[in-house]
């Protein structure tokens, strides 16, 4: 069951952020969850009978560095929020590409919410690597946040993209490194030492701390920038556990995002999904309840 206080339905979460006395802040525009009332909840995607878990996290704080200053830190104050123990997955995600509505559509017109679906992509987004269960990956930030737009619309609830000191903060764990397991990586991630070059089955390494799942490797994850630019964190399964250590991140670049485009074939080229790259996916962020409207 979800606890804690009802709370309003933002406008655009991650646009701002606000500094105090040296400390940045997320406002989401809700009030406060009480962390002593949240509980391991499930939630179930529309049209569909799969549901996922998430896991109810404790408000603190966090350095890390200060991409709009190269070299310095800053403390972030985060939570208390939920996130889903596992990547979203395929299943998860297929019922909101529903691919026979859009066979032979491009671009699609927002719906009255203003959110939109994907286009369908031009090569199988999952790699043949692997579907129910695997993570789903290939995907735009862009589409990945109308994802989290959609699911929220449909189950009432505020659903969105980490920010990164909200996903670092999840995936330390209560400890002072992304990556605290030394020689027992192997038991917690699929990296470049185990996975062969490819996806794996979310959920199937042992959880961190918290109970959260797939944090360092299989597929990186879609995350907001203190900046407010995308950024990919985690690492994935060809990432070296050296490079572990500070999230490996990946910030998304006009050049790289341009780069990445380069061998799409359709005209336009899509804002929901990105080739050749096909290490990113995402994990769902949850605020708490919209008010009854």
């Amino acid at each position: 069951m979800l606890r804690g206080p009802r709370c309003l339905r933002p406008a655009l979460i991650a646009a701002v952020a606000c500094a105090l006395t040296g400390t940045l802040c997320f406002p989401s525009g809700s009030a406060e969850l009480d962390f002593s009332k949240m509980e391991v909840f499930s939630d179930q995607i529309p049209a569909g009978d799969i549901e996922f878990e998430m896991i109810p996290i404790p408000k603190g704080e966090i350095e890390i560095e200060d991409p709009k200053n190269p070299g310095s830190r800053i403390t972030v104050e985060v939570g208390p929020f939920w996130i889903s123990k596992i990547e979203v997955t395929w299943e998860m995600f297929d019922p909101w590409m529903d691919f026979n509505d859009r066979a032979f559509r491009l671009d699609l017109p927002p719906d009255p919410d203003g959110i939109t679906g994907p286009t369908p992509p031009y090569v199988p987004p999952d790699q043949g690597w692997g579907h129910e269960g695997y993570p789903a990956i290939t995907m735009s930030y862009y589409s990945a946040g109308e994802f989290c737009r959609w699911i929220s619309r449909e189950l009432k609830k505020e659903y969105r993209l980490p920010t990164e000191a909200e996903w670092e903060y999840v995936c330390r764990a209560g400890t002072e490194t992304c990556n605290p397991y030394g020689n027992e990586l192997g038991g917690h991630a699929w990296y470049a030492d185990n996975a062969d070059g490819r996806t794996h089955y979310v959920g199937a390494k042992e959880p961190n701390a918290w109970g959260v799942c797939d944090m360092l490797g299989n597929a990186a994850e879609w995350c907001m920038g203190l900046d407010g630019n995308p950024v990919i964190c985690g690492g994935y399964y060809a990432t070296e556990a050296k490079e572990f250590a500070n999230g490996a991140k990946v910030r998304q670049t006009k050049e790289m995002k341009k780069e990445w485009l380069k061998t799409d074939p359709q005209i336009p080229q899509s804002f929901y999904w990105l080739a050749p790259p096909t290490f990113h996916g995402f994990r769902l962020l949850c605020e708490g309840e919209w008010e009854s409207e």
